[in-house]
């Protein structure tokens, strides 16, 4: 199985320009790498507060870039940790095969145990999936688990969503983008140019995610949030909140009836009230 690049050095540089100018948007930050068995992953440090720090982990293609409307808010009342994806674009290097699930969660466990772990892990889309699989295999490492949107965790994915996904890889990746956001984003977005280069220029080399089961959701001990959006075009937000209350031990699960799939920008203020609060709870 062969590991994820972009197609040429020229495109390479087009993406790096506009993932540099998407960062630069964001708050005074420190960046690390940090070696896993799987490649060496780019990690930023935001704030300096009290209190467990927290882990960001993008959806797909997201990179840290996708966290600029929550850091002001998230940084300024404790430590945050951000990272982009092995495997995607963005600025980690992948060198080994991810074969699946389990190689997933590997790599972020090596992570989080190089910054210091346990975290409270906060993942949007497919981030959330990848950080329920590390708080299903490695716990100890997991002080909470916040999932905001996340992508074929609690409910499957919609299959107009898969449909759409299907007519990006033959072309039509601006319109998947819109449609999976469920948002406009504005003209002068940074982050638009960082999606799109991302998605048409790099090759990942990844299977799709497994669907958690019953079993392991209950095994999930730690307190949990789960942010739905009611107009998501990814995951249904009604099965999804009743599969989180009858699996997940210490759960507080919303449904936002007005949010899409893009809840943790659209829905910024709301959302980093939301994880302080939860936060702040598990903390004590």
């Amino acid at each position: 199985m062969a590991v994820g690049g972009f197609v040429d050095d020229g495109a390479r540089a087009l993406y790096v320009a506009a993932l540099d100018a998407a960062m630069a948007a964001l708050p005074p930050h420190e960046s690390h790498d940090v070696v896993t068995g799987w490649g060496t992953v780019r990690v930023h440090r935001f704030g300096s507060g009290a209190g467990t720090p927290v882990l960001l982990l993008p959806g797909r293609t997201g990179t840290t870039a996708m966290w600029a409307p929550n850091l002001p808010v998230l940084a300024a009342r404790r430590t945050v940790w951000a990272l982009d994806l092995l495997g995607e674009p963005g600025a980690s290097t992948q060198t080994a095969p991810i074969t699946g699930d389990a190689d997933q969660a590997s790599w972020l466990a090596e992570v989080v145990d190089a910054l210091g772990g346990p975290l409270h892990v906060v993942g949007a889309s497919l981030g959330g999936r990848w950080g329920t699989e590390l708080a299903v295999r490695h716990p100890h490492l997991v002080r909470s688990l916040a999932l905001l949107e996340p992508a074929h965790t609690l409910s499957r994915l919609r299959p107009g969503f898969v449909l759409a996904s299907l007519a990006s890889v033959v072309g039509a990746r601006r319109c998947f983008l819109r449609y999976a956001g469920g948002e406009r984003p504005p003209a002068d977005d940074p982050l638009g140019p960082v999606l799109e280069l991302g998605s048409a220029t790099y090759r990942m080399a990844l299977g799709p995610p497994g669907y958690p089961t019953d079993a392991a959701l209950r095994s999930l001990a730690m307190p949990v949030l789960a942010l739905l959006g009611g107009r998501s075009t990814v995951g249904d937000a009604q099965r999804g909140a009743a599969r989180a209350r009858r699996c997940l031990p210490d759960v507080e699960i919303e449904v936002w009836p007005e949010a899409t799939h893009a809840l943790p920008s659209a829905c910024a203020d709301a959302v980093d009230a939301r994880l302080e609060a939860f936060h702040a709870r598990v903390d004590g």
